[in-house]
């Protein structure tokens, strides 16, 4: 019972908080510098330049390329250095409390636990079959410039997978469903740990940055293993970009997923060669860059290998560009990314 009234009033701040973090966390203290959305040292991990706040879903979001993800919650913790009691009382003072919820009241909204998680991912993919000839994700596909025989076994396509957005309780409902894009994100053991989704209509993808969307979080240094990896292996951030790179360079090649986790990708011994092919952000501060070579440097630094690795880094020579934009324009230039 008290831990059911724990978890009620947290799920009660959360709903009063939600959309408010961005003028609440000044309020309790925050100092606003560290809420100007832009990329500055973590104050939670203190690393240097890795921490953005976005407070993109409305929870007071924010990524650390160090620590992680997280959200308003945190976020008071790291910068205050409160317990999550005082957090809780704090936050009450500001948007008010609930009145208790007995066990005969209704389901309240609480994080989904990391079984129920991978439940869902499993009954998704089981929905999803092998991508064909013709259907949305090869129609999406072929429209980036990816044409392939065969697609990899870690793709399939949804025909109608359900899309969610938060209510103003911070309840996740579908509003819509699109055919999608999936793709198993695998973790250093070779198990799934998550699923990617691509939503798409017409060919094209659904909802332009929302389109792409991770089912849960903790997957850092997992992959979309695209091809199997031999003794050379080429790492690029997002799956386009890297069908794009096995299309023009013939080698297996992982996506991983973004540049923050390309910085933490777990690779296996056997690998040599390593290729990496960074997004050029050099119109937005240049993290696709920055994560590659700093992947680059901890490859070439590890002091637990005896063999040293070969590692390469390449980047699209316009800033704003990735590898699929360079496959586009270049269909046959295969030398621009030997």
């Amino acid at each position: 019972m008290e831990s059911e009234a724990f978890e009620a009033r947290v799920a009660d701040i959360k709903g009063r908080a939600h959309g408010r973090w961005s003028e609440l966390l000044p309020m309790l203290g925050v100092d606003k510098k560290i809420l100007n959305k832009r990329n500055q040292p973590c104050p939670l991990c203190a690393g240097r330049d890795r921490f953005q706040y976005t407070d993109k879903f409305g929870e007071g979001n924010y990524h650390c390329r160090g620590c992680g993800p997280g959200g308003g919650l945190k976020l008071l913790q790291g910068a205050l250095g409160w317990d999550f009691g005082t957090v809780l009382t704090k936050l009450e003072e500001h948007v008010g409390r609930g009145a208790p919820v007995s066990h005969h009241s209704h389901p309240r909204t609480v994080e989904p636990s990391a079984d129920w998680m991978k439940k869902l991912a499993k009954r998704i993919w089981g929905e999803a079959q092998p991508i064909a000839q013709g259907d949305e994700v090869d129609r999406y596909l072929r429209n980036r410039g990816i044409t392939l025989s065969a697609y990899p076994k870690v793709l399939r396509y949804h025909p109608a997978l359900g899309f969610y957005e938060k209510d103003a309780s911070g309840k996740s409902c579908q509003v819509a469903e699109y055919p999608a894009m999936l793709a198993c994100i695998q973790g250093a053991d070779g198990h799934a740990v998550t699923l990617h989704r691509t939503y798409l209509t017409d060919g094209r993808k659904a909802l332009q940055h929302e389109a792409k969307k991770v089912l849960s979080a903790g997957f850092g240094g997992s992959a979309i293993r695209l091809y199997a990896a031999d003794e050379e292996l080429a790492i690029a951030e997002g799956i386009e970009t890297a069908l794009a790179v096995h299309l023009s360079t013939g080698k297996p090649v992982w996506a991983t997923i973004n540049a923050g986790n390309m910085e933490k990708l777990w690779l296996p011994e056997s690998v040599r060669r390593i290729r990496i092919y960074a997004d050029n952000d050099g119109d937005a501060q240049f993290e696709g860059q920055a994560c590659a070579f700093s992947l680059a440097r901890r490859l070439t630094r590890d002091v637990n290998r005896t063999d040293s690795r070969q590692v390469e880094v390449f980047v699209p020579r316009h800033a704003g560009t990735d590898w699929a934009d360079v496959w586009c324009s270049r269909i046959g230039h295969v030398e621009q990314m030997a």
